[in-house]
């Protein structure tokens, strides 16, 4: 765990520390984030999960709350917020979702109040 390859890059398994006490775990091929990566609160329990391709945030990505609650869910592509992503208050209650385009509001967005209930919609038009 933690090596350096023969030109001084990062390969295999690594745990890094966070400013927070907690550990990020992942695997660098060639020097870079590749596949999924986990990171965790300072008790252990999983903070959020995400995939790098080529060193950049690409696919599915969860946070958590340190209760094991959902926060937030998502993708994304080319290190950009990309598709559909909800967001989740403290109490289980969806907060928000809709869709990005390449990191910008797209499409349908529907936020919600704390009962559940739908508070508002908005239309965005994104990048196009």
């Amino acid at each position: 765990m933690n090596l350096l390859d023969e030109e001084g890059r990062k390969t295999g398994l690594w745990e890094e520390s966070d400013p927070h006490g907690g550990v990020v775990s992942g695997h660098y091929v060639a020097g870079e984030r590749t596949g999924l990566w986990r990171h965790y609160f300072r008790d252990g329990a999983v903070r959020s999960e995400y995939r790098y391709e080529g060193g950049v945030l690409n696919g599915d990505c969860t946070w958590y709350r340190q209760t094991g609650g959902l926060l937030q869910k998502g993708g994304f592509l080319a290190g950009d917020k990309h598709g559909f992503w909800q967001r989740w208050s403290n109490n289980g209650v969806l907060i928000d979702e809709g869709t990005f385009d390449r990191g910008v509001t797209s499409g349908l967005w529907t936020y919600y109040s704390p009962d559940g209930s739908i508070k508002r919609t908005t239309n965005h038009r994104g990048m196009g």
